[in-house]
């Protein structure tokens, strides 16, 4: 495989990455948060022992 990319083409894909992921807004991120700490694994486990 060929790595020499320019900065700028780099930059570019990234760009395009980024464009494709979904749009969350701070608020829906803070709720996923939220659920994953109220379902991690280790808090299960310690609430268990």
């Amino acid at each position: 495989m060929n790595y020499n990319i320019s900065f700028s083409e780099m930059n570019k894909l990234a760009e395009q990455a980024n464009s494709k992921k979904s749009k969350l807004s701070l608020e829906d991120m803070r709720k996923q948060v939220a659920l994953l700490k109220t379902k991690s694994v280790s808090k299960v486990k310690k609430q268990q022992s």
